[in-house]
């Protein structure tokens, strides 16, 4: 009696381990590009800071693991896709450093039609036209056969950044340290290093910021809090990338946070990617046999 009660009991351990959700192979995907561009650093004063580096691999990777938790088909995926691209080609940027080339309708004032009427039907369309091709074909070079699907590089203005700038999500908790600094300005002293040293400052529409929403929330940190920075991909000349296929490292510096005068997180590049084990999306329809349907 005693021997059957072990093995039920080893039995029910061995269920309950199984039984568990494995993740997705692009849930692990996402995993494995979160640790790539993620950096963190824990000072002295026990003030915990955390960046990551919102690469175009990376966020193709969040989107995979969400359609797979999702059950999303491949053209929904997809759809989706084209939604996040279009978010950022379409949306304002700041002009007085050139931040605003990143809008796909000032490129095609500035390069394409200098004339443009956006009143004009015809012309409207030829903008719609010209915008629509310019998605499909990064859509084709995301899903080139040739080349894994997450990489450092995908074309000239998708490269390491996200469309020609380098965009950072940052985290931060004081609840392992006594302070509680301000971060009421935490934007205006967060810069990015280049390898030679120079600094370079964020830009946004709310100060440093992208937009109001991405600025900390409370005026001191008092528990958790997080802000998003946008720096331009191109140093003062306005032409010159700082991060461009040849850049070996980049360093983020966040100033007097705490009792630390500098906070530094720094990437190696190029970043390298564990590639997933597909890059379609399986219909989890094609996996309920046809009878099993008409059975039910």
């Amino acid at each position: 009696m005693r021997h059957v009660l072990v093995a039920t009991a080893a039995a029910v351990v061995v269920g309950s381990c199984t039984s568990q959700e494995q993740p997705g192979p692009f849930e692990q995907a996402e995993s494995d590009a979160w640790r790539v561009v993620n950096r963190s650093h824990r000072g002295e004063d026990g003030i915990f800071v955390q960046a990551t580096l919102r690469t175009f691999a990376y966020e193709i990777a969040s989107m995979y693991a969400r359609a797979e938790r999702e059950e999303l088909d491949q053209q929904q995926l997809e759809s989706r896709f084209r939604q996040f691209i279009h978010m950022f080609i379409d949306a304002r940027y700041p002009d007085r450093d050139g931040t605003d080339i990143n809008n796909l309708f000032f490129q095609y004032l500035i390069y394409v039609n200098p004339s443009f009427d956006a009143s004009n039907p015809l012309q409207r369309q030829m903008f719609d036209n010209w915008r629509g091709e310019y998605v499909r074909r990064l859509m084709g070079l995301v899903y080139d056969s040739k080349y894994p699907l997450l990489r450092h590089n995908y074309d000239e203005r998708w490269g390491s950044t996200l469309y020609s700038r380098l965009v950072f999500n940052i985290y931060l908790d004081n609840t392992e340290s006594d302070l509680k600094p301000s971060i009421a300005d935490i934007g205006s002293r967060t810069f990015l290093v280049d390898e030679d040293g120079i600094r370079h400052s964020p830009s946004g529409l709310a100060g440093p910021y992208p937009y109001a929403f991405d600025r900390p929330q409370d005026e001191v940190l008092d528990g958790k809090a997080v802000y998003r920075l946008f720096f331009p991909n191109r140093k003062a000349d306005r032409t010159t990338p700082i991060v461009g296929s040849d850049t070996t490292s980049v360093e983020l510096v966040i100033e007097d946070l705490g009792d630390e005068p500098v906070r530094t997180l720094r990437w190696e590049l190029p970043l390298e990617y564990a590639n997933p084990p597909m890059r379609r999306i399986p219909s989890h329809f094609a996996e309920t046999p046809a009878s099993t349907e008409g059975s039910q």
